[in-house]
């Protein structure tokens, strides 16, 4: 074999090898919460947006977000591990659901009040579709 052949089949090796392992891993684990996993992830990356916002607001002696500082720190612990119980296809899943939706809840009324700041409007909408798919795990 020659020196450009076995780099040939090399290659060849490593990019098919991690596409079959991926094809077996998801016929074997499948991912049961996919779409609660999903939007916990979204709804955490938009509370911590929030979140820096408000501080910056709070830095500034604004206090007006100060209530929303509260509901985003909640939402971010809440689907932080939503998400990851999510991942493990873990059976606890339906119980934190159910009280990761009322957190959700909490923050996007205190996150509406605001609708003219960019991260507020977003965080609201992740958390509005966070607890549809809480709702729906919960179930």
């Amino acid at each position: 074999m020659e020196r450009r052949e076995f780099l040939g089949a090399v290659a060849a090796a490593a990019l098919a090898t991690p596409a079959l392992a991926e094809e077996r891993q998801h016929s074997m684990h499948p991912a049961k919460y996919k779409a609660l996993q999903d939007a916990s992830g979204h709804c955490l990356a938009a509370a911590n947006d929030c979140l820096r916002h408000c501080v910056g607001m709070l830095a500034m002696k604004d206090l007006s977000m100060s209530g929303c500082v509260n509901t985003a720190t909640q939402v971010a612990a809440a689907c932080g591990a939503l998400q990851t119980l999510a991942a493990l296809n873990s059976p606890a899943v339906p119980a934190f659901a159910k009280a990761t939706e009322e957190i959700c809840l909490a923050c996007q009324k205190a996150c509406e009040k605001f609708p003219e700041t960019a991260e507020c409007k977003a965080c609201a909408e992740s958390c509005r579709a966070c607890a549809e798919e809480c709702r729906k795990a919960a179930a």
